[in-house]
């Protein structure tokens, strides 16, 4: 039913882009989804182990690796196949992991830990993918990312400390995330569409190349993941890597880059809910 919806949403945003007007609101929608995700969030040190790390590291440096390798034939290919793969873990994937009866605590120490690095990294990184708008800093970038990520984890563990019975109350409403993330979608998918509209009318193969480039980057991901994870880690690992947090990369897409690398991020997520959704129909009919 959720996959279902994101492809509407996705049409609808093809087909009536008025949401490109309301772009400024995905940061505020994006915080509030980190809000919901960090209340119940819990990390047991002994799950911690070496392969987290090696997510985080197959994260930078296979986005990094993928844009020099695509940059001489395409640049707008390049920046957005690059924003599609630096993405880190998902906010859902804890839950999606639950759902198959795995360990949350390995998946919830990767959503932690990639979330906060990239967000600490990209900075960095932006202004040399960036490369024909000049006025880019890595300031104009660390600022924003930080108030982003750092207001909602600040207000949650407060929260929890100052009002557990409301803190409680919330908890049980972590799912209004997905519906967050639908009206994300819509805006960044109205906003591509309008810029497809007056820029690439002429050009759709740049669409198509996009689709297919996010396409190829979710099964990379997902597959790279359960050969990390080994015997032991394998659902974990590739939910760690292969559910991507494409809310916080549809905002910097948005904001510090140009409106056609958004169609990357937006393409993935319908790739990885149809993936998932196959996982736990799958998973429903081995039990």
């Amino acid at each position: 039913m959720k996959t279902i919806l994101l492809l509407l949403t996705i049409s609808i945003g093809v087909l009536f882009p008025y949401g490109h007007e309301y772009t400024f609101l995905i940061r505020y929608f994006l915080m509030l989804m980190l809000f919901f995700s960090f209340l119940d969030v819990k990390v047991d040190k002994e799950i911690i182990t070496k392969k987290h790390l090696v997510i985080l590291f197959t994260i930078l440096i296979s986005s990094s690796l993928i844009f020099l390798f695509i940059k001489p034939f395409s640049i707008e290919l390049a920046q957005t196949a690059f924003i599609t793969a630096i993405a880190p873990t998902a906010i859902a994937a804890p839950v999606i992991i639950s759902l198959k009866r795995k360990k949350v605590e390995f998946v919830a120490f990767s959503l932690l830990l990639n979330n906060f690095v990239v967000a600490s990294l990209i900075p960095f990184m932006l202004p040399f993918v960036v490369q024909n708008n000049a006025d880019i800093s890595i300031l104009d970038i660390l600022f924003p990312i930080l108030i982003t990520f750092s207001v909602p984890f600040a207000a949650a563990q407060i929260l929890k400390i100052v009002s557990p019975k409301f803190w409680r109350k919330l908890v049980n409403w972590k799912d209004v995330s997905f519906y967050i993330l639908i009206l994300n979608i819509y805006i960044a998918t109205s906003d591509a569409s309008n810029y497809i509209r007056s820029e690439f009318s002429t050009n759709l193969e740049i669409v198509f190349l996009i689709a297919g480039s996010s396409a190829l980057l979710c099964i990379f991901f997902f597959s790279l993941g359960w050969f990390i994870g080994g015997k032991e880690y394998r659902h974990e690992a590739s939910q760690s890597l292969g559910q991507k947090n494409n809310a916080f990369t549809i905002w910097i897409a948005l904001t510090f880059m140009n409106p056609i690398s958004v169609v990357g991020p937006v393409f993935y997520v319908f790739f990885q809910n149809l993936y998932i959704s196959y996982e736990l129909h799958k998973h429903r009919h081995s039990q």
